[in-house]
């Protein structure tokens, strides 16, 4: 099947984005799908939440995700959507965890898919500084001004954010001020996508995903987006044969009736060091 061939050639999809996360998408859903991804004007994602706490995130990754994909379909007038929301931790001490999702919504075929990953990121977590020359220090280490930065200080109960810097001294101005003023002062990565080489990296790679998903019909009812909805672990143990938590097949499945497929991995035994019974 070529691209001009899919469900969605010839389609314009909305990506809802203020940071150019439709540029991540385009090449593959064009290439894939013969679709064009484009983004709405006068589109305000951040009213789901900001990555620098000025804005809470009260949406789970998902609810937000859709939130935005409506709201740029809304703008747009159109039927198919699609929306990004990633979210850091630094649930494993030094390391953070990254966790995005990539979600798209076609209301003509009462159709929503998630692609999504979950890795450690490249990127540490924020740092509290008490010296201009300490965040000066820390966008340098984190490649900036490629890599953005954000200043969170805190004064009197209030988050303030500072972002967009694209020169050293007047990130380093800034930090001065902030922190003569008497407050409180974290520099955190910038992790929105058009400032963040390796999110954006991690975008692109699931927009990849969802074209490719997308030009995969259903065997039973002919619907797009035939993939991955689930996984199965219990991969025998090679000492005892008891199952493990080790992935042992793949379920795809459709979006829109119920027919799955089980597609084993080729992994066939798992170290006991992955085995409850012998290493309990």
């Amino acid at each position: 099947m070529t691209s001009e061939q899919t469900a969605y050639g010839g389609k314009i999809i909305v990506f809802a984005t203020m940071h150019g996360k439709e540029e991540l998408a385009r090449e593959a859903f064009r290439r894939i799908l013969g679709a064009t991804v484009t983004t709405p004007q006068g589109l305000d994602t951040d009213q789901f939440g900001t990555f620098g706490g000025d804005i809470p995130r009260t949406l789970t990754p998902r609810h937000a995700a859709r939130a935005k994909a409506r709201l740029g379909m809304q703008i747009a007038g159109t039927q198919l959507g699609l929306a990004s929301e990633g979210s850091f931790s630094a649930s494993f001490g030094p390391l953070v965890e990254q966790m995005e999702i990539l979600l798209f919504i076609d209301d003509d075929l009462s159709l929503e898919l998630v692609e999504g990953t979950l890795t450690s990121s490249p990127l540490p977590g924020g740092r509290t500084i008490a010296t201009p020359i300490q965040a000066r220090d820390f966008a340098q280490a984190l490649n900036f001004p490629v890599q953005g930065v954000i200043l969170q200080s805190r004064k009197d109960g209030k988050t303030t954010v500072h972002k967009d810097f694209t020169h050293l001294d007047h990130l380093q101005r800034t930090a001065e001020t902030l922190l003569t003023a008497g407050s409180s002062l974290i520099v955190l990565p910038d992790y929105r996508a058009h400032r963040s080489p390796s999110r954006a990296d991690t975008i692109r790679t699931l927009c990849a995903q969802m074209a490719k998903r997308l030009a995969t019909i259903c065997p039973h009812c002919n619907t797009p987006g035939f993939g991955q909805v689930d996984i199965e672990h219990g991969v025998p143990c090679s000492l005892c044969g008891a199952a493990t938590q080790v992935i042992a097949a793949d379920i795809h499945g459709c979006g829109k009736c119920l027919q799955r497929a089980r597609i084993s991995r080729p992994q066939k035994w798992a170290d006991p060091t992955w085995c409850d019974s012998c290493n309990p």
